[in-house]
């Protein structure tokens, strides 16, 4: 078996024990809680290679392991092993063929503008993320730039009204668009700015070449 040292304030690191590859390391800003991703086929998660993956987790000093996203064989193999599944997501899809127009509730005057977001806006979109989600889903820095860096092109959009108010991160690879997060400050949830949002990420999709836009939730 061969693993990679990592300390918890680092990001993802490669794994590999018996045949099995892994990223791991610290979910977001939970220290004492790991993260790991399986990355090579269903049949290298074995026992025994899991086994030894939940040693190296704990030898770096955490207290409980989260995994990434996965498919029912992959669960499986988790479950045989002690793991207990926390949440069940939904894969939904949007062809972009035909993208309707959305009715806004504001006069052209009054309307909220959606801005391109800029690296000194991060502090305070990641302050309204913590706003919106509880602290299990909540982006730390690292998060952030994973959404951002998770497809080869993405863009950060915001709304003011007059401090943000409502952010997302949209993102495309090839013909497939991703809404890879969405956030309204819940004093404003209900008023149509997450509407406006999604709608926007749906169109650049499309201008840019995507025929089909994801949004996992």
């Amino acid at each position: 078996a061969r693993s990679v040292a990592w300390r918890p304030t680092m990001a993802l690191q490669s794994l590999t024990i018996d045949g099995a590859r892994f990223r791991a390391g610290r979910w977001r800003a939970r220290g004492d809680l790991a993260y790991l991703v399986p990355l090579s086929p269903t049949h290298t998660l074995t026992e025994g290679a899991l086994a030894k993956a939940r040693a190296a987790l704990d030898a770096q000093g955490f207290d409980e392991i989260v995994t990434a996203a996965v498919a029912p064989p992959e669960r499986a193999a988790f479950v045989r092993d002690g793991f207990e599944e926390r949440e069940q997501l939904h894969l939904l899809r949007h062809e972009l063929r035909d993208l309707p127009a959305v009715s806004r509730p504001w006069t052209r005057r009054s309307r909220p503008r959606i801005e391109r977001g800029t690296n000194t806006d991060r502090a305070e979109v990641l302050a309204l993320d913590s706003r919106t989600f509880d602290e299990f889903w909540q982006l730390d820095e690292e998060g952030l730039t994973d959404a951002m860096d998770a497809t080869p092109v993405s863009r950060l959009r915001v709304i003011r009204d007059p401090h943000i108010v409502g952010y997302a991160v949209a993102g495309r690879a090839g013909t497939q668009g991703f809404l890879q997060r969405l956030a309204v400050d819940p004093e404003r949830q209900g008023d149509g700015l997450g509407t406006m949002l999604v709608h926007d990420a749906l169109h650049w999709m499309r201008r840019r070449g995507a025929n089909v836009g994801w949004v996992n939730t």
